[in-house]
């Protein structure tokens, strides 16, 4: 609670993968082993162009799938990230279960990488095939059990729901799992199908926004029964929330490097490029956006309403030197009387109602700029 401390964060985009699925949209390649070298090349030019030279407190290599690359690119990688990493406290990897084994999870721990998100998304094989994953039930499972053998506690599990023919009996078993591995960490998330998915081309039809919200709620109370804290949309924890993704939804600046990362520096947006080939010619660079004053405040109310917490009304106040509550009465009020929206000890927040309109109620601020 309180005003958020400022920390430095670097995100770290791999954009290999050694197969695709059915429900992805985000910026990926099929792993080839001379283009991920000529890939780490360039990141290491990016990191030299640009002269990132801080120590973070978290770093997040994200994609993609960074377990698809070979040890030795792996090694290659953390090597050069190391002086950034020195005064790390959070440093995580994504990781999928069919390419995790004993000597990866072995250099992980060499170079001090202490949390692990693996993309599980359901215990169930014949959901798993649906969906195109190469994995088993079996081998996620396994996979878990290694880190925890070799000391890695901190790690999070990525489930979807509303998967083709999936039943409320599937998550409630998907969630005693994670109950029995000791998860720490849970990303849950409904299966929304983006243009040029796989799953989309097939005309597969996601939840409608009843039934939605009726899993919604089911996963939170069956998660809040086995001690799991919900600390924004679609993330939960046991010990600890995941600092790199506060720092994303406190609106703190924040580097990105690699193939269509982000990063936000001195009220800039900087986008780098879609485009393997660009990238790799050392053009990374694909826009660079100067936000407005309005763009910030409408990001920062979009970014903390996503938190169960909510937004500090002091912190924003301050931030952007208005009165927050009365600048936005017409939209706050509104949905204080449908209870969509609550103040508590100096913080505006989404009720659980709330939590299920939260892109209605983001329109509305929206409309709601003076």
């Amino acid at each position: 609670k309180g005003i958020w401390f400022i920390m430095k964060s670097l995100y770290v985009h791999v954009p290999f993968c050694d197969h695709i699925c059915s429900y992805c949209d985000f910026c990926k390649v099929f792993y080839k082993e001379d283009w991920a070298n000529q890939y780490l090349e360039a990141l290491s030019y990016e990191i030299k162009d640009k002269s990132i030279h801080d120590d973070y407190d978290t770093i997040y290599i994200g994609g993609g799938t960074p377990s698809s690359l070979s040890l030795k690119q792996l090694d290659t990688l953390f090597k050069m990230l190391e002086p950034l990493s020195i005064q790390v406290k959070e440093y995580s990897i994504e990781m999928n279960p069919e390419s995790i084994n004993e000597d990866k999870i072995d250099l992980l721990i060499k170079y001090g990488i202490n949390r692990v998100s693996i993309g599980v998304q359901t215990f169930h094989n014949s959901l798993l095939e649906k969906i195109g994953r190469y994995h088993t039930s079996q081998q996620a499972i396994e996979c878990i059990k290694m880190l925890h053998a070799k000391g890695i506690e901190d790690i999070n599990v990525d489930l979807i729901y509303g998967l083709p023919s999936q039943t409320i009996q599937d998550i409630d078993e998907d969630i005693a799992l994670i109950n029995d591995l000791q998860i720490s960490h849970l990303s849950i998330y409904s299966l929304i199908l983006e243009e040029h998915t796989i799953l989309k081309n097939q005309d597969y039809q996601p939840l409608d926004d009843e039934a939605d919200a009726y899993w919604y709620e089911h996963i939170n109370q069956k998660l809040k029964e086995i001690g799991f804290m919900h600390y924004e949309v679609s993330n939960y924890y046991r010990q600890k929330p995941s600092l790199h993704n506060l720092v994303y939804w406190h609106y703190q600046d924040y580097d990105g490097i690699g193939i269509s990362a982000h990063s936000l520096k001195n009220h800039h947006r900087l986008e780098n490029t879609n485009s393997l080939t660009q990238y790799i010619n050392h053009h990374y660079l694909k826009e660079d956006v100067l936000l407005s004053r309005e763009d910030e405040l409408f990001e920062k109310i979009m970014m903390g309403l996503r938190l169960v917490d909510g937004i500090c009304i002091d912190e924003i106040n301050q931030q952007f030197d208005i009165d927050f509550l009365k600048q936005y009465q017409h939209t706050i009020e509104k949905y204080r009387t449908l209870k969509m929206l609550e103040i508590k000890n100096h913080y505006l927040r989404t009720t659980a109602l709330g939590m299920n309109y939260l892109n209605t109620i983001l329109v509305d601020f929206l409309d709601d700029e003076i």
